[in-house]
């Protein structure tokens, strides 16, 4: 497998659907409406449970590759200095927008899965996300 560097998703998957590729892995966001259209079909998915939007599309766990998880997240980030009463407010707001069954199933649509976590749990994750990607991309001598 070689890494080809695209500068954005459109030009890859021009290249996908004209047949210069033979895969990619992309976000599901990225790749469900063109899925949904027939125009490329996904293989696998990387994340740790079934996605409401491509619930036929397996996992890679399923499929035997439990090393090959790497879920795609989407979170709020603030300076370290934002005050701490501004963070419980717009961490209260965020939580009352993500339990709108609406909100909800509008991001399933596109391929998310709404998850709400405090700050403490949000900054656990980031730093596992981190430490389970930081030796494979040094061994694989990527550079930014």
């Amino acid at each position: 497998m070689e890494h080809i560097g695209y500068r954005g998703a459109a030009p890859m998957f021009q290249d996908m659907m004209a047949g210069q590729l033979d895969f990619a892995v992309v976000t599901l966001t990225e790749v469900l409406p063109l899925a949904k259209d027939g125009k490329l079909r996904m293989i696998a998915l990387t994340s740790t449970q079934k996605a409401p939007s491509a619930p036929d599309v397996p996992l890679v766990t399923e499929l035997g590759y439990p090393k090959l998880v790497a879920e795609n997240f989407v979170g709020l980030s603030a300076a370290a200095g934002f005050p701490p009463a501004a963070q419980a407010r717009l961490h209260k707001a965020m939580s009352e927008v993500l339990a709108d069954p609406k909100i909800v199933e509008r991001l399933g649509e596109l391929g998310f899965v709404a998850k709400t976590m405090t700050s403490a749990e949000f900054t656990a994750f980031v730093a596992d996300q981190v430490k389970t990607f930081q030796a494979p991309v040094k061994a694989s001598g990527a550079k930014l």
